[in-house]
């Protein structure tokens, strides 16, 4: 996320893809060139970390529904006289792209991670603290400690598996969050409340703020968003910031 920008999903459906992005994003920042074990470790960690909630719950479903909805949106706008016409042809393409990948990896497309014996006994020990700790794990220390370029290409092949689905999120939240303007405001006192109209459908609220001595706590409803602004008066010790803050907002 860009610096100053704070967001708060207002659904379920969101708040999965939204962990998604962020794990895959971390998934991509530690892959890119792998220097030593801790990376390593990092990498699949985060990998394991996307498995678990890709597997819980339908997500493939939930993507191609979106990319639907917004194809059929971009198809719309070619027709529409003011629309960006290369914008809207690009991000139709895209869209096209990764659904054929999205359709193509198929519905059980978590069986490959599912079914590895190797990836079974990492995920066996996920949620316990420190549970793979090279005691507890021998295999898995030889695997880190061997050959880079091996450890690089079982990763690639695992990555993969989770690829189609985590960049047609990425996709998604793109789209989103290009979907709104942001409008400047003032939380006067530090707070701010934004009632939301009955007919209108929003998923994610963003705060933009320039101000780095202050960060805000949103909440959200259907029918309310209220924003307040804190600020640092101690080591651990918050407080709500007392006077006005010119920011932007963003309902997308």
């Amino acid at each position: 996320m860009e610096q100053g920008v704070y967001e708060l999903p207002l659904n379920e459906r969101l708040r999965t893809f939204m962990r998604t992005e962020f794990l895959y994003a971390r998934l991509k920042y530690f892959s890119s060139d792998l220097q030593d074990s801790w990376e390593t470790r990092t990498v699949i960690h985060t990998l394991l970390e996307i498995y678990s909630i890709l597997s819980r719950t339908d997500v493939r479903r939930e993507v191609l529904a979106d990319l639907d909805r917004y194809i059929m949106q971009m198809q719309r706008f070619q027709s529409v006289p003011d629309a960006d016409s290369n914008m809207v042809i690009n991000t139709l393409e895209d869209l096209e792209l990764i659904k054929e990948e999205v359709v193509n990896i198929g519905i059980d497309y978590l069986k490959p991670l599912r079914t590895d014996a190797f990836i079974a006994s990492l995920l066996h020990r996920h949620t316990l603290p420190g549970g793979k700790a090279e005691f507890d794990l021998p295999k898995y220390k030889f695997f880190l400690e061997g050959d880079k370029r091996l450890v690089s290409k079982k990763i690639a092949t695992w990555i993969d598996v989770i690829r189609p689905l985590s960049e047609g999120i990425d996709k998604l939240m793109w789209i989103i969050r290009e979907s709104s303007e942001p409008i400047a405001t003032v939380a006067v006192g530090g707070q701010y409340n934004h009632q939301i109209e009955r007919r209108t459908q929003i998923s994610l609220v963003r705060i933009f703020l320039k101000n780095k001595k202050i960060f805000p706590e949103i909440s959200g409803g259907r029918h309310l968003i209220a924003v307040r602004f804190f600020e640092s008066i101690g080591e651990d010790n918050y407080q709500q910031y007392q006077d006005n803050v010119d920011f932007k907002i963003s309902l997308c």
